[in-house]
């Protein structure tokens, strides 16, 4: 998958801005009700608004889900920044607290045509920002037409 290809930027030289470019590659399998994933993201470019900064991430993320009674899915899954560096920080990879590895729980849900999801995951590269363990939470709701 591709994201951004373009660059997305503001032509605008006072308030400009820019994201970077992202590219995942990923594979999964299900075996005896589970689904085994793997995947990797690169995430590289410009950044920000008049003082346009650079950011190089390579992302490699791993899980499984297990299929309960065809409605209920759990998850579990890491995440391993293997290299996580921006122009104004530097290499963050270096001050990220050990084990320098982030993980994800997820509970998921279908009914008909409504895909109810929520999962809780450690983010070791907002840690480092804020110098404390991170614990982010994320609920989506899906209706299918």
């Amino acid at each position: 998958m591709l994201r951004n290809i373009y660059g997305v930027s503001s032509k605008d030289q006072d308030d400009g801005f820019s994201l970077p470019r992202y590219a995942t590659l990923g594979i999964s399998f299900q075996k005896d009700g589970y689904t085994f994933s793997l995947d990797n993201e690169i995430i590289r470019g410009r950044y920000g608004g008049k003082d346009k900064k650079t950011a190089k991430f390579w992302l490699l993320r791993g899980g499984v889900e297990k299929e309960i009674e065809g409605i209920l899915r759990l998850r579990l899954g890491l995440i391993y920044p293997a290299v996580a560096y921006t122009s104004t920080v530097g290499d963050m990879r270096e001050d990220i607290r050990s084990p320098k590895i982030g993980g994800a729980a997820g509970v998921g849900a279908e009914f008909d045509r409504f895909i109810f999801d929520f999962a809780v995951y450690g983010d070791p590269a907002k840690s480092y920002v804020e110098q404390e363990k991170v614990v982010t939470s994320v609920g989506t709701i899906t209706v299918k037409f």
